[in-house]
């Protein structure tokens, strides 16, 4: 799979972007409408963060014949009547996908400032995590509420796309857009009047489609926000700002650099993983040992004689600084798997919440192994070895690449089955390329893709216990 990686730079730019493939731009008649599946229980399922789907308290709607309700049929009337090519193509881009439209709204900014991977990886879990338990919550308050289509109440509404088979009110996309806007301008203060703007052109996608009225718009961005601040309120004592004030740690077979990244790291507190220092792989190999001998030799072969195809590999999988790093990579591969089989949104934010949860842990895992046994890189061991790919600022043992490719391809294989194998093949793919890379010995990717794999199963458990049919 190829993926595209970009950065915003202004409102406009941004908007742009999101205008994804395949939209029919310009194009004033609508798709075929076909009703997609409901999720009655979804607002019983089991959500992160909050206690329950009931937590966050959500109004009822303006009752049918109110002035009120009729005045919001009206106006969506009148905003069909004057939808314009452009407003056609913001509907049908948005509609591709509210989960996987922010997510592609976090990688952007990921690659924009240049983020490093572990901290990519909270990023995209912030986000994902308030847009799956504000979604739960909202699928509570739309069978408490049933609220239907605005074009079932007003047979002269037609809507541009397919609506939900759920309940209207209070809105999915829009609760996902400010819980997503919310926890991404905490995150990136100075992208805030770009997001807002984001955030409204999302909501007016829904009221311009025709399938969701005002009151469902707004009661949705409150709850989405609501749910956002309680994700962030967890973040800031998740321990992810604390200041190392150690030193490298010397001596033979150690990591010889300066400026290591986020020795503290191993110490964030988890999502999944009850006890950091119980999953710490065994030491790696001495120094003076015939393995350690024989792993670095076998990484100076690969520098020394490295064909066009591992090349190719290595530059896939490196996803170095000003991309959407290795976990965006694995986002990317999700979102395409989403918007492939058509997820609804609740679904959509499920995968994202537990690929990401996963991904989150597997970065203190491995980061916690790296600066347990601060281990020498390859090219710090042989100064022959090459490195097309450049060097990361930290010790080589686990890999990261591997260890999050492990997790990934793990959560990814349980909810898309059919894709297994395939997914665990660019797991293995992605944990040899840093072996091709000169970056890593043999021994660092698999202990990563094992130790994956575990924080991995992990997150498989926790969806087959969250009530999701």
């Amino acid at each position: 799979m190829e993926h595209k990686h970009w950065s915003l730079c202004s409102a406009a730019t941004l908007l742009a972007l999101v205008l994804l493939a395949g939209c029919g731009a310009g194009s004033s008649r609508p798709p075929t409408l076909l009703l997609e599946a409901g999720e009655p229980s979804g607002g019983r399922w089991v959500p992160i963060v909050l206690a329950s789907g009931n937590d966050i308290p959500v109004s009822a709607p303006p009752a049918p014949a109110s002035q009120e309700a009729q005045q919001e049929l009206q106006d969506l009337r009148a905003l069909q009547a004057q939808r314009t090519p452009q407003d056609v193509l913001s509907v049908n881009s948005w509609n591709r996908g509210a989960c996987t439209g922010w997510n592609e709204v976090a990688r952007g900014l990921i690659a924009k400032y240049k983020t490093n991977p572990p901290q990519a990886a909270r990023v995209y879990t912030l986000v994902s995590v308030a847009q799956y338990d504000a979604l739960v919550a909202a699928w509570n308050a739309k069978y408490r509420y049933n609220r239907p289509a605005p074009s079932t109440a007003d047979p002269d509404i037609a809507p541009l796309v397919t609506p939900s088979a759920d309940p209207a009110y209070p809105s999915d996309h829009a609760a996902v857009a400010a819980a997503s806007a919310t926890v991404l301008k905490h995150l990136f203060p100075d992208e805030s009047p770009v997001l807002n703007e984001m955030q409204r052109q999302h909501e007016l996608s829904r009221l311009l489609a025709g399938v969701n009225t005002r009151s469902d718009i707004t009661a949705a961005a409150v709850l989405g926000r609501t749910v956002a601040e309680q994700v962030l309120r967890r973040a800031q004592s998740d321990g992810a700002d604390r200041v190392w004030g150690g030193s490298v740690r010397a001596g033979p077979g150690m990591w010889n650099g300066t400026k290591p990244l986020l020795p503290l790291w191993g110490t964030v507190t988890p999502w999944l993983v009850a006890d950091v220092a119980a999953l710490r792989p065994p030491p790696p190999p001495a120094l003076d040992s015939p393995e350690f001998a024989a792993a670095l030799a076998e990484v100076r072969q690969v520098s020394d004689t490295r064909t066009l195809e591992q090349l190719r590999i290595a530059r896939f999988w490196a996803d170095g600084p000003g991309t959407t790093t290795p976990p965006g990579h694995w986002n990317a591969i999700a979102c395409d798997l989403i918007q492939q089989r058509g997820l609804n949104e609740l679904r959509a934010a499920r995968t994202l919440a537990l690929l990401n949860v996963a991904l989150m842990d597997a970065s203190i895992c491995c980061w916690d192994a790296k600066y347990a046994y601060w281990l020498i890189r390859p090219s710090q061991a042989d100064p022959a070895i090459t490195l097309p790919v450049g060097l990361p600022n930290f010790p080589a043992y686990t890999s990261g690449h591997s260890t999050f490719s492990g997790a990934a391809s793990e959560v990814l294989a349980y909810l898309f089955p059919d894709q297994s194998a395939s997914l665990r093949a660019m797991a293995q793919e992605a944990s040899v390329s840093r072996l091709y890379g000169g970056i890593h010995y043999r021994f660092d990717c698999e202990a990563g893709l094992s130790g994956g794999r575990h924080i991995g199963g992990l997150a498989v458990n926790r969806g087959q216990h969250d009530g999701s049919p």
